[in-house]
């Protein structure tokens, strides 16, 4: 019997723990039956004109609406290559950052939330099964950079936009809720506790839509 895949993506600030998460459900999966395929992925995926204007580019809200156009043109080619085949196959896919990145990153940058949104329309992106946002006061995300990394990217750096990003993430939650259309179902994670506590929270949402357990 062919498997049903899933597309599970992971959400937040930086320093929300995304990347953490997403390893710490791939290895409960593996736990749960060795027998079930994880792919781990990520966004940004192979654009590696984003990664140079990153670290090239200080400004914080230089160039929003070429980063949107970089970032969806990556994530089409990661859907269509990657994540869709994989999906089909069986496999459950966990991903850190979609959508709702650039929704929320770019629209602090400047780019009206409704052109985001139009951008994304009709390019064969896929709706995610489940999306966790992870919910970390700032302090707490900063505090967590700042141990992981020794330099900081553009956004990392620059508190008003931080609040922004929290403020745009906060709306785009509520957003989700009203029309689930247009992120998938959205859970809200407080990830301001112990790992094991967040990673278990995860897990038991992770169990209400896999079919095989």
């Amino acid at each position: 019997m062919q498997r049903r895949g899933l597309f599970i993506v992971f959400e937040g600030i930086d320093g929300s723990g995304t990347s953490t998460h997403v390893h710490e459900l791939d290895e409960k999966i593996e736990e749960l039956d060795k027998y079930q395929d994880v792919l781990r992925t990520h966004e940004p995926w192979r654009n590696k004109e984003i990664i140079k204007k990153l670290q090239e580019d200080s400004e914080v809200y230089s160039d929003g609406l070429e980063m949107a156009e970089l970032y969806i043109d990556d994530r089409v080619k990661h859907v269509r290559r990657v994540i869709s085949p994989a999906k089909k196959a069986g496999m459950i896919v966990l991903c850190s950052r979609y959508k709702m990145s650039t929704c929320s990153f770019q629209w602090a940058q400047g780019v009206p939330l409704h052109q985001l949104l139009s951008m994304h329309e009709d390019r064969g992106l896929l709706t995610p099964d489940l999306t966790f946002f992870l919910d970390v006061p700032k302090k707490v995300a900063q505090e967590r950079i700042r141990k992981n990394r020794k330099k900081l990217e553009k956004f990392e750096k620059n508190s008003e936009f931080i609040d922004k990003l929290i403020n745009n993430y906060e709306v785009l939650v509520q957003m989700s809720k009203a029309d689930p259309r247009i992120f998938g179902k959205v859970i809200r994670i407080n990830n301001n506790r112990e790992i094991e506590d967040v990673a278990e929270h995860i897990y038991q949402e992770f169990l209400k839509i896999y079919p095989y357990k």
